[in-house]
């Protein structure tokens, strides 16, 4: 299929663009474009320093691409990876990694709404859904799975398990535990993500372990370091719990508990 180019968009000769694009009125592709087919960019969109999947949706006014939001920057080629099928929706801000030959980068299949900023360095992961104005600092990761409320604000280097739930409005400073639901200014733990869990397949056996071990790790009152040995030590560590596990003992920013 043809590549479809509104008369007043600007596509650079040097960019890449799969088969069956269609590139809205106004856009801007950069000459460090790649774009696989069945892309729709909307009007008003400017893509630079991109590396892009498949079947994916780009809504107007969106920058993709742009230069990390650093204080005497100096520039650098680094991109912006977006997985097949992801959708970005209207008036979103992703920048470029700060670092030479590194990435910003969005899984497959994520769904990210309008008005919403990823910040530079950041990785989002597989089917990730991010809601209205919330933002990533730079170096966030959001792991598979995850779903960010509405106008959330997560601070720089904080990582999001997978599975988890921040509310909207939440204020995110510290790192969010696989499967936990948190929400709050600051941020605090609501129990687990029932929701996502049974639409990913855990079983009923499995949901029950994890509800053990986030009694003991959320409202215990033990130190984290004390609550995931007493873990370790009532019950097996595999599957989702080796996952919690893993994931409290590698935070390098504490637990929002």
């Amino acid at each position: 299929m043809a590549v479809e180019v509104h008369p007043t968009a600007i596509v650079s000769p040097k960019a890449q663009i799969g088969d069956g694009c269609v590139i809205g009125p106004f856009s801007i592709i950069g000459p460090e474009v790649t774009m696989g087919a069945g892309c729709v960019i909307g009007p008003r969109v400017s893509v630079e320093w991109s590396k892009i999947g498949a079947n994916v949706n780009v809504g107007a006014n969106s920058i993709v691409g742009g230069d990390p939001q650093i204080y005497n920057w100096k520039k650098v080629s680094s991109w912006v990876e977006i997985g097949d099928g992801a959708f970005i929706n209207e008036l979103t801000a992703v920048h470029r990694s700060m670092y030479e030959g590194k990435t910003t980068a969005i899984g497959s299949g994520s769904y990210i709404m309008t008005q919403t900023h990823i910040g530079h360095d950041c990785k989002i992961g597989k089917e990730v859904t991010m809601t209205t104005l919330a933002g990533l600092s730079g170096h966030v990761e959001v792991e598979d799975y995850a779903v960010i409320g509405g106008a959330a604000g997560v601070h720089q280097f904080v990582k999001i398990g997978t599975m988890a739930m921040v509310g909207g409005m939440a204020r995110i400073v510290q790192d969010v535990p696989p499967y936990f639901t948190v929400a709050g200014n600051p941020a605090e733990s609501h129990g687990l993500n029932l929701y996502a869990l049974k639409k990913r397949g855990v079983g009923p056996k499995e949901r029950q372990a994890l509800k053990a071990a986030y009694h003991i790790l959320a409202r215990s009152n033990l130190p984290v370091t004390d609550a995931v040995k007493k873990i370790e030590d009532e019950m097996p560590v595999e599957g989702i719990i080796k996952v919690l596990v893993d994931f409290a003992k590698n935070s390098e920013r504490g637990l929002t508990l």
